[in-house]
Formats: structure tokens, sequence, C-alpha cells
């Protein structure tokens, strides 16, 4: 009879152990994976790039503490070429382009950093002979038309207004920016403003392999970027 009792014991614990175990193993197997807790926790979204700014530049009142230089215009902005009061001007040998009139004033503000008012580069032109007649502009103004640009990441881009750089590729950039974030030596190739939010398509300029039988400069480390602002 005692042998007959743990025999069952014997029975009854493996049993238990064999079930136990099964359900141990079956119940994680088993559990569905909900799709809304992977995609929360694996997914990320880039943020979007805000519309570009298109502002219309006055030349504002400067400041008392703004330096004033003499010299004169001779000709229309080549930078801002689409604008009757913005003229390309001398001090001495050095030219300036775009230098923009102050509205109720005989004088021009050139070198201008709309993103920096105090800029230490921006000066008053105090005129030494009456500016020239206004030439009338040639053509309609492109919609992308603009003589200073604000890349996202706060790098200033402007027109070239003097010999412009030509790539083995036949690729000619439009304007060049000045150091900032991106680079010294970045140059825009092509704008797009075909969306709220306009880009540029970039890249340096490098100078000619040693192997090149042209000698002309060479396009790199080209992207798009978006445009931050635009001052037309």
């Amino acid at each position: 009879m005692k042998n007959t009792n743990k025999i069952i014991i014997v029975i009854v614990l493996v049993l238990v152990v064999i079930f136990g175990i099964g359900e141990f193993f079956a119940g994680p197997v088993s559990a569905p994976i909900s799709p809304s807790a992977t995609s929360s926790n694996s997914a990320t979204t880039a943020p979007a790039s805000a519309a570009t700014q298109i502002i219309q530049y006055v030349a504002p009142i400067p400041a008392s503490s703004t330096p004033v230089h003499q010299g004169s215009c001779w000709t229309n902005s080549i930078s801002a070429p689409f604008r009757g009061d913005a003229w390309r001007c001398t001090v001495g040998n050095a030219v300036s382009d775009p230098c923009f009139q102050i509205p109720g004033q005989q004088k021009l503000l050139c070198n201008v950093n709309p993103l920096d008012p105090a800029s230490t580069s921006t000066f008053v032109l105090a005129l030494t002979k009456p500016l020239p007649a206004s030439q009338p502009v040639q053509g309609n103004q492109p919609s992308d038309n603009a003589w200073l640009i604000e890349l996202q990441g706060g790098t200033l881009c402007s027109p070239y207004t003097g010999t412009l750089p030509i790539t083995q590729s036949g690729d000619i950039p439009s304007f060049g920016c000045a150091p900032g974030p991106l680079g010294s030596d970045l140059n825009i190739f092509t704008i797009n403003n075909s969306s709220s939010v306009w880009t540029a398509e970039v890249g340096t300029i490098a100078a000619a392999p040693a192997n090149s039988t042209s000698g002309m400069p060479i396009v790199k480390s080209t992207s798009t970027i978006p445009i931050t602002e635009v001052w037309q």
C-alpha cells in the first residue's frame, strides 16, 4: 500500500512538472507583439524645415555709430539688378555691391548684413557726386532672385559679381558663401523654390588634380541644403 501511494505521488509530481514547464514555454511564444508599440519605439521622424522667409529689404536709418565713408556709384547693382535703389559703388579702390539708398536721405548703406545691424563691415556712403541715371532692367525678375541668402545653419551667400569660377564639369556657381558653420569655400550652383521651403544645391570647389589636362577646378562635396531666408 505504501509503495502504491509513493507511486501515485511521484506520478502527480511528474505531471505537475510537465504541465508547469509547458505553460512556462507556451506563454511568451504565443504572446502577440503590439505593432503600435514597436513603431513608437523604433521609428523616428526628422523635423520638417520651416518655410523659407522672403524679405523685401529696406535700408534702415543707420545708428550714429555706423562709420561714414566718402565715395561714388557708377552703375546699378549687379547683386540686386532688379532694384532701382541698389548701386555698385567705390570707396577708393574698394568696390561695394549692393549699396542701398537710405529712404529720405542722400546717403547709401553698403556691405549690409541684415542679421547683424551692428556688423563692423557695414558703412554709410556719403556721395561725392550725384548718382547716375538708373538703367532700365532687362527682363522680368526671376522668382528665385535674391541678393543675399541664409542657408540652414547660418551661412550667408551672395551673388558673384565678377568673374565666375567655371569647373571641369561645366557647373558654374551663382553664389559664393562667407565663412560660416558650413565652410568658407561653399558655393550655390542652383536654387529650387518650387515649394515653401527653398533649397540650394551647394558644393565646394577644389583645385584641378595633378593629372588634369584642363587645369580647371573641380566640384566636390555636393549636397542639398534648405534655405532659411532670402533677401530681395
